[in-house]
């Protein structure tokens, strides 16, 4: 697995500003291409060279390194800081048990209307179970409806409608609750 190494903010360790101090061109050139192999920013060589970073581009460029009578072996050559390793996002999932039953009672609960009892109690166990696994589990309602196969907003209005979340920009007629005596369970 190839490391990566931070490419921004980068500074040389103060060893190796000493050293470029005490070296003369030729060794200079040799010891900032060095630093480069080993891949660090031509700003972070620059800076610590007390030249420009065109300066070490064009040194880069125009090496010879590999011809070079200097030798490294007592030159630092500290390695580029790492990047810190992100932990990979963990989504929360609903229950499959949950998710299957919702799945089931979806197609009854969709076909509720007004004041008919057909389906009412199948839509309020699949409300609750909808609200259960937002509210309590904390699967986002983004999530449960992409795997339920509905907009979000579809869950939300259902949620507030049922009085089980309130609406998320106040007010709203269309947000009322439904009539207790239009509710399988009153």
């Amino acid at each position: 697995m190839d490391i990566e190494y931070r490419k921004t903010r980068l500074t040389l360790p103060v060893e190796v500003d000493e050293k470029f101090s005490e070296l003369d061109n030729d060794a200079r050139d040799d010891y900032a291409t060095a630093l480069r192999a080993q891949g660090w920013t031509l700003q972070s060589i620059s800076n610590s060279a007390g030249v420009t970073r065109e300066r070490i581009r064009q040194i880069v460029a125009d090496s010879t390194f590999v011809d070079s009578t200097v030798s490294l072996a007592e030159f630092p050559l500290p390695m580029p800081p790492a990047k810190p390793v992100k932990s990979p996002r963990v989504f929360v999932e609903p229950d499959p048990v949950k998710l299957e039953r919702m799945l089931e009672l979806q197609p009854l609960a969709q076909q509720v209307r007004a004041n008919s009892p057909l389906y009412r109690e199948e839509a309020e166990e699949y409300t609750n179970l909808v609200a259960d696994v937002h509210l309590t589990d904390g699967v986002p309602m983004y999530r449960l409806a992409k795997r339920l196969g509905v907009t979000h907003g579809a869950l939300r209005f259902r949620l507030a409608r049922y009085g089980l979340k309130s609406p998320a920009t106040g007010e709203s007629k269309v947000y009322t609750p439904i009539k207790s005596g239009n509710r399988a369970t009153a």
